[in-house]
């Protein structure tokens, strides 16, 4: 499990290991982005990334997560916004 070099100190309270890898990928992240960002969106995905990269650095984490993110797939750029078929309604059953 990744531990920071020296404990992180948050309102006099020093943060378990779990709190600082959450608190350096945030706050990791937030540096990467231009605009605003959504703080539950950012929560999830915190809570999604931990488990599988909680052994890597939370920095090192937060810059793949970008860029996997804002990386685009050559040649599937959509011509016109994709718009969903309505919802078929289903048969009724006697």
């Amino acid at each position: 499990m990744w531990k920071p070099a020296q404990p992180i100190v948050v309102d006099g309270t020093a943060l378990t290991d779990q709190e600082a890898w959450w608190y350096e990928f945030k706050d990791a992240f937030h540096e990467l982005c231009i605009d605003e960002i959504d703080e539950e969106w950012l929560d999830g995905l915190t809570a999604t990334l931990y488990h599988a990269h909680m052994d890597r650095d939370p920095c090192d984490a937060a810059a793949v997560a970008f860029a996997t993110l804002n990386y685009e797939v050559p040649g599937y750029e959509l011509e016109e916004p994709f718009t969903p078929p309505p919802p078929r309604r289903r048969p009724k059953v006697h």
